[in-house]
């Protein structure tokens, strides 16, 4: 294809900078997450623009008056950008159901590829995608910024030192102070997302992978609707449309708007046009508490548990990981490391400073695609990775 020439061509080094010629990128899905993304590819003064998009809201973004998207024309479908555009590279952000689809149009055209995670939420979608990438030779790039962050890779720099010595265990946790966002948003929509361990886990157990540099071996795993849905613990359970715009419950409900701002400070007021959905409805299938124990090949032991109704400063999301000769945890909320010594009465605390979107990993997924288009680099969180984690992820909701 002509496009495969094109990658022929750009996987040649181009000279930084001055002579770099301005970088064409394809959005497959100009969703929330991708759009900051893209945008955010702009502090590092590589030339670039987004010059196409695939999106079913397209009059919607014609009419925003956005000049960022100034020199965008849209498609109806990826096959005709792909054909026309001639792009440098595509960043693909629907929803998550359909990644694994839009990964595997845009594979025949061998092109630098964004691809937001989970990367697929079926087995099915996890062999068709593993097919499709198969000796791909273009960059892959998955939305995998927490092996990326600052924190994340400090602790592989102490871990492959040997200063820890060998990793026998791991201990994860990710308590979501935002996780209401998985049962009032489009996210409370099971088939769309397939659940929470491919919404939350797939990043931390993919940080797990990397940072101690092995893979599974087999797992265990357990879920549960404890308290939002229909599980009746907390509230009686509610239609699956109903809203808290108009709700009885408006000013006694505790996941109310009226609520959100006058018992937990959210906001300069009460979001009285809210389109928030209501949080105890039957129907949803996501889980709100969920454990996964892993062997990996080594024998190490992994436990990883998330919980998505801790809130405020209850936020926690890190490991720590245990050898003879040390431990070594982190937390990203407290943005710190600590490197505990076993031999001596030794405690090393590390903090990076500084302001860091998705702490930290943002801007280094956002360094790997623009290197990846203008040099042929390969990217440091790839699709082998990403399947590597859908597929943990699945196996531990199959065992749940």
């Amino acid at each position: 294809m002509g496009a495969h020439k094109r990658w022929g061509a750009l996987s040649r080094p181009r000279p930084a900078l001055g002579g770099c010629s301005m970088l064409k990128v394809g959005i497959i899905g100009y969703g929330g997450r991708i759009s900051h993304m893209a945008k955010a590819m702009g502090e590092f003064g590589i030339p670039y623009r987004v010059t196409a998009i695939v999106d079913p809201r397209a009059e919607e973004l014609r009419q925003s008056g956005d000049p960022f998207l100034s020199d965008v024309v849209y498609y109806d479908t990826p096959e005709a950008m792909l054909e026309q555009a001639k792009l440098d590279g595509v960043m693909i952000g629907t929803r998550c159901y359909l990644h694994t689809e839009m990964a595997c149009r845009v594979a025949p055209y061998k092109l630098p590829l964004f691809l937001e995670k989970p990367v697929a939420i079926t087995f099915d979608q996890v062999k068709r995608l593993d097919s499709a990438f198969q000796g791909y030779a273009a960059p892959t790039v998955v939305s995998f910024p927490l092996r990326l962050s600052p924190l994340a890779q400090m602790t592989k720099q102490i871990i492959d030192s040997g200063s820890i010595g060998t990793v026998e265990q791991v201990v994860a946790v990710n308590d979501v102070p935002y996780g209401d966002c998985y049962f009032f948003y489009w996210y409370r929509n099971y088939e769309q997302v397939g659940g929470l361990f491919l919404q939350k886990a797939t990043h931390d157990l993919d940080y797990i992978h990397y940072l101690i540099g092995q893979q599974p071996k087999q797992l265990c795993a357990m879920k549960a609707q404890s308290v939002y849905g229909s599980a009746g613990s907390v509230h009686k359970p509610m239609p699956f449309e109903q809203t808290c715009k108009g709700c009885a419950e408006w000013e006694t409900c505790p996941e109310s708007p009226f609520n959100l701002h006058y018992q937990r400070f959210e906001g300069d007021k009460v979001d009285v046009d809210s389109k928030r959905m209501c949080l105890f409805s039957e129907g949803i299938k996501n889980e709100d508490i969920s454990s996964v124990i892993i062997e990996y090949q080594d024998g190490c032991q992994a436990s990883y548990t998330q919980n998505v109704f801790a809130r405020q400063k209850a936020a926690r999301r890190g490991a720590r990981f245990y050898g003879y000769k040390g431990t070594v945890d982190f937390d990203w909320y407290e943005n710190v490391i600590r490197l505990y010594k076993h031999q001596s009465p030794v405690v090393e605390t590390i903090q990076p400073t500084g302001g860091m979107s998705h702490f930290g990993g943002d801007r280094e997924l956002c360094l790997d695609f623009l290197r990846a288009m203008r040099d042929g680099t390969p990217s440091r969180s790839p699709i082998s990775e990403g399947i590597l984690s859908a597929l943990t992820c699945l196996w531990a909701r199959e065992s749940a």
